[in-house]
């Protein structure tokens, strides 16, 4: 991404419309056709991406992208460990009394997992 941005829609404290430019004379002169506030590129995903339009600031929420990719590791890890367990993992689980063994620790861990959510 580039080094700068024109904010050309903003709501809710969210960017709606953005260009960016790799300068900030190049910035300036599209928000004086097409309207909007310039500022330097915050970095980050533009979901977390805070407008103060008052001010003429955008800001990168990384504590709540940090929060979210977070979730997103610990849910990735859930759903590998649930595919894992397979119909023929559940047979030797019903069969077998070290499949019953596995199948609890394999719960055990999802369990462990999903409290860190």
């Amino acid at each position: 991404m580039k080094d700068y941005i024109a904010v050309i829609k903003n709501s809710n404290n969210k960017v709606d419309k953005y260009k960016d430019f790799d300068s900030e004379s190049a910035a300036n002169s599209h928000v004086a056709a097409h309207g909007g506030f310039v500022v330097e590129n915050p970095s980050g995903d533009v979901d977390y991406w805070v407008v103060d339009a008052g001010a003429k600031k955008v800001t990168f929420n990384k504590s709540v992208s940090d929060t979210d990719n977070a979730k997103i590791t610990v849910m990735s890890k859930i759903y590998d460990l649930e595919a894992e367990i397979t119909p023929r993992r559940l047979r030797e689980a019903i069969l077998t009394s070290n499949g019953k063994t596995w199948l609890t620790n394999k719960e055990a861990e999802i369990a462990t997992e999903r409290g860190k959510l």
